[in-house]
This record gives structure tokens, sequence and C-alpha cells, in this order.
């Protein structure tokens, strides 16, 4: 059976789960946010043993691990006090230990591989070794170097957070979003901010349209995302305005980018990723990055794809 391991809030474990019970398959989700009080933990010295309200599980009753979006433990009788903590800490232990058993060619994706295939930086050298056309990258604290690279590119460079680009903010307060954004003459002005923090920036690419080629045990499912500026040029970044004015179309990946995307996951072991990419207007097609546990579900649901059902195919077996 297939154990998923995620949150009690998660949109796209609920969409996959109502597909997988339309199929027959059967699985446990353990959400890291509200399960614990339903589970009883043991072992005597082969296997660990949970009990999950009233059923009993073994790892060895596992053939596919999706590992989706677990958080912090949660359990209403616990709190922040040092016990409570220390308690946290040793259900923490039990439950990895009991994970630990599964191997990790079970797992989609093990969080280790998930964190090494996680850097932007090392995506984009990773990316280039392996034949992949990649935008002109400069991350720097550096201002003239900032201003050397613009003026290289003519003023067209754009700049991305390298890590999540969320903001999350005191409650009560609106959480924020980085997107790409383009960076204009004016902003070269003044970069005194700028040696606080390593910042990248690329070479604007004239796209003809974004592309996302989700990837489930080499299975491909590439989309087209079309979403225009106001002067109907792609946009910087399709995922502003909540993406609802996208557009979404099925495209052909040329052969050679199809057996790099799979040279690109095999590298790093990942038996799924969501790979960002985009076609100029040169016809080039340039990768940006690969996010190993990025979203999907609205593919399926608002882009026509039908990537559960690879993952049915996996997880049927």
């Amino acid at each position: 059976m297939l154990l998923i391991l995620t949150n009690s809030n998660d949109a796209t474990a609920d969409y996959l789960a109502s597909v997988l019970e339309k199929h027959g398959v059967r699985f446990l989700r353990f959400n890291t946010d509200t399960s614990l009080p339903l589970v009883r933990f043991s072992y005597n010295g082969e296997q660990p043993c949970l009990r999950v309200a009233g059923e009993t599980f073994r790892p060895d009753q596992f053939t596919n691990v999706w590992y989706r979006r677990p958080e912090r433990l949660k359990h209403p009788l616990l709190d922040d006090s040092p016990e409570g903590k220390f308690i946290f800490g040793e259900w923490a232990e039990a439950l990895e230990g009991f994970f630990a058993h599964i191997p990790l060619r079970l797992w989609m994706n093990h969080p280790s591989k998930n964190v090494g295939a996680g850097h932007k930086v090392e995506q984009l050298t990773t990316a280039q070794r392996l034949g992949f056309t990649i935008p002109d990258t400069l991350v720097t604290q550096d201002a003239d170097d900032l201003r050397a690279f613009a003026a290289k590119h003519k003023g067209g460079i754009i700049a991305k957070p390298m890590g999540s680009g969320y903001v999350e903010r005191p409650e009560g307060q609106r959480d924020s979003l980085v997107y790409t954004n383009r960076v204009e003459p004016s902003h070269l002005a003044d970069l005194d901010d700028l040696a606080g923090c390593p910042t990248l920036f690329q070479r604007c690419i004239e796209k003809r349209s974004d592309v996302r080629i989700t990837v489930v045990d080499g299975d491909l499912h590439p989309a087209e995302l079309l979403a225009s500026e106001p002067d109907g040029s792609q946009r910087c970044d399709v995922r502003r305005n909540n993406m609802e004015d996208v557009k979404y179309q099925p495209i052909t990946l040329p052969d050679d980018v199809a057996r790099k995307i799979r040279a690109l996951t095999d590298h790093y072991g990942l038996r799924f990723a969501a790979v960002d990419m985009a076609v100029g207007t040169d016809g080039v097609w340039y990768f940006f990055e690969v996010n190993p546990n990025g979203q999907w579900a609205w593919l399926d649901l608002v882009g026509g794809m039908n990537i559960a059902g690879s993952l049915v195919k996996v997880f049927r077996v």
C-alpha cells in the first residue's frame, strides 16, 4: 500500500486521494498536524509498528511513500513547554525510525533527495553541464558588478529569489510573494542595500511561452503556459494575478529536451520533479529551475493534464 506523508490542509493530497480511491488504491494518509493523537508506536527489536485508528502497519507493508508536505508535529495535549518539546522530540525520533525502515527507492521523493536537488545556483551549474541552455546569471552583492551586468545586457535583466520567494508575516498581517521582476534603470541608481543580501540576477529572456514539465517516474507531462503583459509579450512571471488569466495548451518536447530532463532527474535521484523552462522568441528552450516537490494538481484541474494518472499507475503496484 501507499504511505502519504503530508498535512491536513494539503489540497493536492486531497485531490490525489480522491483519484486513488476511485481506482481502488489503498493508502495511509499521515497528516503530521492532526494524526498524532490517533497513533500508537511500538518496537520489539525487529520491525517497528504503527497502530493508526486501530489498524496496525509495518514498514514492509508500504510499496511507495509519497512525501508531500509534512509540517511540524502537533498534538492538542502538548505545548511548547520544555516537557512538551521533549515529548515531540521523542515522537519525531520514533516516527523517523519507522520511516527509515522503508528503502529510499520506494520514496517519491525521499527528503534527502529533495534537499540535494533544491538549490537554484547548483541546479544551474548542473543543468548547464547536462547540455541545457540557461540564462546568463549573476549572483552578487556588489553594485558595480550588477551595473556592469545590466550594461552587458542593455538593461534587459531580471531579479528573482534564490529561496522560496515567500515572506511569512505575523498573524493578522498579509504574507508576501516575491515574484521574478524586471530590473528597471531607475532601480540601479541606489543599490546601497544590495550589499546586505546575495541576490540572483539573470538576462531577461524574451519568451514565446513558459513551459512546466512534471515528471513522474520517467513520464513527462509538459504544459505550455501563456499569459500576456499589457504590450502583448509573454509575462515576466506567469504566477501574477493568481494565474487566473493563464491559458494552457499541450506542447511536444523536442527529443533532446526530454532526454536532458530525464538525465537531470536521474542525476538527482528524483522520481518526481517539476521543471520550469521557457521557449524564447528565438526558438531556444531555456532552463530556469527544477522543484523536486512542486505543485501540480492545478495542471490537471485547470490545464487539462493527467498527472494523477501517472501517479495512480505507479502507486497501484
